[in-house]
């Protein structure tokens, strides 16, 4: 029972109003927030469904792009409207995570393929299996990416959308070996030639460039597995190839291009620098994903640039790297999975899918999409479809599914990785315990 003048003092007021004060304050803060993070809450009318979609990579054109396939999308869909909100790039899984256990998740999400894992395992995720076999999309989307969707995934189903998927590629400035007398390189051998007929050390020009810094992992597997004829990257029992011997030998080969025939800088040399000296001339050529290509085309012109996938072992083996499969995923906890549905449908169907594939510069899931003439005329984009046409090419699947991965193969071997560039480090020390790691998780994995 309340005392008496308990509510009604002048102190209690007082104290009561500079509260509701502060939380209309803390809202309005929290609103603004909102919209300096890219929140678009559109113009829905009265009684439209009103979808919510996070984006985890937010570059400027890329956004634009995705807001113009959101409006396709509603144009073709009356009644549907998607609001598009842009999360901070280096920090979107925090802001994910916090929706995840405060129940305020969004509808639609564009994760990585490395972030499937860790989010079927928080239940954050809805499966599209059931849906995605009774649309008829087995059929109308390429084989090979949704398995590499499917994989992913810790309990092998699809969570993510096969709607596009990149691919590794060696990109060369056919400019510069034309001068030099030579022709496309088609082997290790050629590949490890041309890196030493092109350095010119005394003009700053280099036959290579190294990727010393953040974001090494990809291209080191690209440069090192294939070399080494490795097409898997844990055996039966679990344990890690990572310091397998045929491995190491094509590592210790790989990293003996720094300083000789890469530029000394290339220790930390990310995307944006490699990028840089090759459309500057200061590398002739660079390892990295079809998704590039557009941007050394605009640097250089269609007529200076080429691509090669990565080149078979020598015993013949080709291995096929950097096949990783990116989409869209609907939350478990959406309101509105049936629109949701929509969406997702629409960015697998032939108008969204050329669409979006084109402007990402990354291989259409759609099959008809696929033999259109911006895919057939791209040559990064049929080095990659000509590996994969090979019967005997094998892909390389990386264990993304393992939560444990990223924070391995970033945090924790980049400095490492650095030292065995400098010499400070034995390339067998460096990936021994490294896949020490990888098989505790593994292992941990097969276990559950």
């Amino acid at each position: 029972m309340m005392r008496k003048n308990e509510s009604s003092s002048p102190s209690r007021i007082l104290k009561r109003r500079t509260a509701l004060s502060l939380a209309a304050v803390l809202a309005s803060t929290m609103a603004l927030g909102a919209c300096g993070t890219g929140a678009d809450t559109g113009s829905a009318e009265k009684g439209d469904v009103v979808l919510e979609l996070w984006d985890t990579d937010t570059r400027p054109e890329r956004t634009e792009n995705l807001k113009t396939l959101i409006s396709m999308f509603e144009a073709k869909n009356p009644g549907i409207k998607v609001n598009y909100l842009g999360l901070p790039t280096d920090s979107y899984m925090q802001k994910i995570s916090t929706a995840i256990a405060t129940k305020a998740t969004p509808d639609i999400i564009t994760p990585k393929a490395s972030d499937i894992s860790a989010l079927v395992a928080q239940g954050a995720l809805a499966p599209l299996e059931n849906d995605f076999k009774s649309g008829g999309w087995e059929d109308k989307i390429s084989p090979a990416m949704t398995k590499s969707s499917r994989a992913a995934s810790p309990d092998g189903k699809l969570y993510l959308t096969p709607a596009t998927s990149l691919a590794d590629v060696v990109y060369y400035r056919s400019d510069l070996f034309k001068n030099a007398g030579l022709s496309s390189p088609s082997t290790w051998d050629d590949f490890y030639t041309a890196a030493q007929k092109l350095t010119d050390k005394a003009s700053g020009k280099f036959g290579y460039t190294l990727r010393g810094g953040n974001g090494f992992f990809p291209q080191f597997v690209q440069m090192v597995y294939p070399q080494a004829g490795m097409d898997k990257f844990f055996r039966e029992d679990g344990t890690s190839t990572l310091n397998d011997p045929a491995v190491i030998a094509a590592a210790e080969k790989y990293a003996a291009l720094y300083g000789k025939d890469t530029a000394a800088s290339d220790l930390t040399a990310d995307f944006k620098t490699m990028v840089a000296q090759f459309g500057a001339g200061g590398a002739a050529m660079l390892s990295h994903s079809i998704g590039s290509y557009p941007t050394h085309v605009a640097a250089l012109g269609a007529d200076k640039v080429e691509a090669v996938a990565p080149f078979p072992s020598a015993s013949g083996k080709s291995v096929l790297t950097g096949r990783m499969t990116t989409g869209f995923s609907m939350f478990q906890a959406s309101t509105h999975k049936e629109a949701a549905w929509k969406f997702l449908q629409y960015t697998m169907s032939v108008e969204g899918n050329s669409f979006w594939a084109q402007k990402s510069g990354y291989l259409p899931g759609n099959t008809e999409v696929a033999k259109e003439s911006w895919v057939t005329q791209n040559p990064a984009m049929q080095a990659s479809v000509k590996a994969l046409e090979n019967k005997d090419a094998v892909l390389l699947e990386q264990p993304y599914y393992l939560p444990e991965f990223n924070s391995i193969t970033t945090t924790d071997m980049l400095p490492e990785w650095q030292k065995v560039l400098q010499g400070q480090l034995s390339m067998k020390d460096f990936l021994t315990t490294s896949a020490d790691k990888l098989t505790k998780a593994q292992q941990k994995y097969m276990k559950k």
